[in-house]
């Protein structure tokens, strides 16, 4: 049984049959479209995981190297507590060192005030530190005068005095020093120093002299 067909069926039917190739060419042109878009999406993808995984990377780099740069912080931290501490141990062994130093040094000064004090070179000023007896028990004796030159000069002069109180007999022996008990023994007992030529002198006039000493002669 066939079937009639309107004409304007008929024509409206050959217009989407004339239309049909340009909507196949469009429809494969939007497929073409739609591949190259997918292609790009998934290209898109592989650079964002690229991207991350670089992004990753870097992160766990940065990471390390904080935790890296924070652990070496923490052990020069300790390292310096540790100089530190080692440094105060050190320094309060230098001070117990010398203060016991310094102990021991007071102590062989006292020693040594204790020598000199018993030593001609702690005679004071106008102090006789040798006394020899002539022929008739008078008196001659080696006096010390301590004389400050003054502002400006650095040195002091000492004075050694020979004097018999039974002739008169006089002689003087002068150096000029730095004015320490060491030095005033070194003046006074010194091999080649003036109180060493005095003192022989004294014995020498003590063994010749018979003049007895005369209360207006006595001087010391």
């Amino acid at each position: 049984m066939f079937r009639i067909i309107s004409t304007s069926r008929l024509a409206d039917l050959d217009a989407h049959a004339s239309a049909l190739p340009l909507v196949r060419t469009k429809c494969d042109s939007l497929e073409k479209n739609l591949e190259t878009e997918q292609r790009r999406r998934e290209s898109l993808v592989r650079d964002l995981e690229r991207a991350r995984e670089q992004h990753d990377q870097q992160l766990a780099e940065t990471t390390r190297s904080y935790e890296e740069r924070l652990a070496a912080a923490d052990q020069s931290a300790r390292l310096n507590d540790r100089l530190v501490e080692q440094a105060g141990q050190r320094i309060y062994k230098v001070e117990r060192m010398a203060g016991e130093k310094v102990r021991e040094l007071r102590d062989e000064i006292e020693q040594l005030k204790a020598k000199l004090a018993a030593s001609p070179g702690a005679a004071q000023d106008g102090t006789v530190v040798f006394r020899y007896k002539n022929l008739v028990l008078a008196d001659v004796d080696l006096t010390l005068h301590v004389k400050d030159l003054g502002r400006g000069y650095p040195q002091t002069e000492l004075n050694l005095v020979l004097l018999c109180t039974g002739c008169g007999y006089t002689q003087t022996k002068t150096d000029r020093t730095t004015d320490t008990p060491e030095a005033r023994a070194r003046f006074l007992t010194g091999d080649y120093e003036p109180g060493t030529i005095l003192k022989r002198w004294a014995q020498e006039h003590a063994e010749q002299c018979r003049a007895a000493a005369l209360p207006l002669q006595r001087t010391a």
